[in-house]
């Protein structure tokens, strides 16, 4: 399979640098939350890639500056990805969201292994975008 392009505009706003989100590769076991988080960022001008799985999404961030990853796993990491620490050295634009699953030890290692975001449940619209509208630090 191939990255589901969910949406696309000005790509100027794509980088992030205006308060927008970016573009955003989602890579989430959970299919509702990543139904849910892609159908949300349509309203967004950014593109929006849904990965098949951790190879999919290493090469998704290897083949152009993505702002954001968003996923609900931290260790291990996907097969195929390396950890958010690597992704982080190898990629300094890049910014780590972590779908909390309500486990606090799991928001904990996140943030430590380089997680930038924690995206707490229940998931709202709102707050999903202000988080990835973040400016970086």
């Amino acid at each position: 399979m191939t990255a589901s392009l969910i949406h696309e505009a000005d790509r100027k706003s794509a980088a992030g640098h205006d308060g927008s989100v970016g573009d955003v590769i989602i890579l989430c076991a959970e299919e509702e939350v990543r139904d849910v988080i892609s159908y949300w960022l349509t309203s967004q001008p950014a593109r929006t890639f849904v990965a098949d799985d951790g190879y999919h999404a290493a090469r998704i961030i290897n083949d152009g500056p993505c702002r954001w990853l968003v996923t609900d796993r931290v260790l291990p990491p996907w097969p195929g990805l390396d950890t958010f620490l690597d992704l982080r050295a190898d990629h300094p634009h890049l910014r780590i969201a972590f779908v909390e699953n309500g486990n606090l030890h799991d928001g904990i290692l996140a943030r430590v292994t380089g997680a930038t975001a924690l995206l707490k449940r229940p998931l709202t619209r709102q707050t999903v975008i202000d988080a990835l509208a973040e400016p970086q630090v």
